[in-house]
């Protein structure tokens, strides 16, 4: 059989290598003169991932090589650049502009231990309710042995972020009075710009909701009010990985048009 591709197949080859070094980059990796050569790229390779927004090419890069980062460096984090990640943080929405949240840098050592020493218990306890690690298909595997590492290692990171938000949201309905839908779609959308936001400086994280399980405990801790509640934990620092393309299902499959199940247009 020959080996030898076609010039076609050569061309989408070498797109896909272009844009896929691209996405490990991320925004600071992208140099305006290379944005159009990225955008060819994926386009040659075929891949949906290209950041072809003029706007900012850049951001789509960053989106989509968004990864959990688990396994980080004990390097401290400027803090300038923290302060930059949370202000990207409260530049997000939130339910009639109250911006009712906090955000909780935990970097004193035993703080972080005592953090650590609570979400691994919880870890192992949830786990020991859970089907054996070599009974687990590959991809379970991975995800499992990740998720142990960074509960054995978190206190190793340099920054462990909490982010609160008021229990109790006005809404217009006393049925819905202080939903947790109605919580956290005020919070969440400041977690993500805060992600997006350490991918742009090079910092790995992941969010994580572990600690829901010993909340009032931390909150004591971390002297955090009755009335606020710890809606995420995400360990930050530099990566001892690669930030890369992140792989999903395709989202033809998730798309419904008009009602649920409908994949017609």
């Amino acid at each position: 059989m020959s080996t030898h591709l076609t010039k076609d197949q050569q061309q989408n080859a070498s797109g896909r290598r272009v844009f896929l070094k691209s996405l490990s980059l991320g925004v600071g990796g992208l140099a305006v003169g290379s944005l159009s050569s990225l955008a060819h790229a994926a386009e040659q390779s075929g891949t949906s991932a290209a950041p072809t927004d003029p706007a900012d090419p850049g951001l789509f890069a960053t989106m989509f090589s968004l990864r959990s980062m688990r396994r980080l460096k004990p390097d401290p984090i400027p803090e300038a650049t923290l302060r930059k990640i949370i202000e990207a943080g409260v530049h997000a929405p939130s339910g009639g502009n109250r911006q009712e949240w906090g955000f909780i840098l935990v970097r004193d050592p035993e703080l972080k231990r005592f953090i650590r020493d609570r979400y691994l218990a919880t870890q192992q306890e949830m786990a020991s309710s859970q089907p054996p690690l070599n009974e687990l298909p590959p991809d379970r595997q991975r995800a499992r042995k990740a998720g142990l590492y960074l509960s054995e290692h978190m206190h190793e990171a340099p920054v462990l972020l909490l982010a609160c938000m008021a229990k109790t949201y006005p809404a217009w309905k006393d049925h819905v009075r202080g939903s947790t839908a109605t919580v956290h779609a005020s919070i969440y959308p400041a977690v993500q710009n805060i992600l997006l936001a350490c991918r742009a400086h090079g910092i790995g994280a992941t969010l994580t909701t572990t600690h829901c399980m010993f909340e009032e405990e931390l909150k004591q801790k971390v002297g955090v009010p009755e009335n606020m509640e710890i809606s995420a934990l995400l360990p930050l620092g530099f990566p001892k990985g690669k930030f890369g393309p992140t792989k999903r299902n395709p989202v033809d499959e998730v798309i419904f048009w008009d009602r649920w199940g409908n994949k017609k247009a």
